[in-house]
């Protein structure tokens, strides 16, 4: 017999089992996946959880009492203008006593604007903190209503609103962080997580 002959058969005939092989994967990856049950999806509106969950009422009752010695230093500085507002008006332009008193007003009425804007920027501030802890709080109550109920997904509903008027590249923009264009009431989920949030 000849041995090339057999060489070549045996080279061709691995070569169609590798083909065979490679060509069977792709196949049988396909079918695993097919095999996975339908994800189970439900849907949020986010805005009503942020307003309607007990733990805002706290955020904001914790926010207001961090700010409430600025307001008060705030309300003590105004009540202080008034008195000078008041004194000053009593007095007669010209004299020392009269420029004494604007001077002391004058540094009352910039203390209390320069008090304003610190407690504007201390509730900015104050206010992104809150916002950011009480998102990650209803990520985490989330998932665990989530995975309690069997749900896979859960994703925020943003196809009920509205488009904002603007220019035409602030359109474009709000239509290009749109995610959901249509969602069945059916699987909305935002009762049942403000619930499960809300529950003693």
């Amino acid at each position: 017999m000849d041995r090339s002959f057999n060489c070549t058969h045996i080279v061709v005939t691995v070569g169609v089992v590798l083909l065979g092989v490679v060509a069977i994967a792709p196949t049988n990856a396909v079918w695993t996946a097919a095999m996975l049950d339908p994800p189970v999806i439900g849907t949020l509106d986010l805005e009503r959880v942020f307003n309607d969950i007990d733990r805002r009422n706290q955020a904001e009752g914790d926010l207001e009492a961090k700010l409430q010695p600025y307001r008060t230093q705030a309300d003590d500085l105004r009540t202080e203008a008034k008195r000078l507002r008041e004194d000053l008006d009593m007095l007669a332009p010209g004299t020392r006593k009269y420029g004494h008193a604007q001077k002391q007003l004058t540094q009352v009425a910039l203390d209390y604007r320069a008090m304003i804007e610190f407690i504007q920027l201390k509730l900015d501030a104050a206010l992104a903190d809150a916002r950011r802890e009480l998102f990650e709080q209803i990520i985490e109550a989330t998932t665990t209503y989530a995975q309690a109920n069997g749900i896979d997904f859960i994703i925020t509903d943003d196809s009920t609103l509205p488009i904002q008027n603007g220019t035409d590249n602030q359109i474009v923009q709000q239509l290009a962080l749109r995610r959901v264009v249509y969602a069945n009431d059916a699987y909305d989920v935002t009762d049942g997580l403000i619930a499960w949030m809300n529950a003693p």
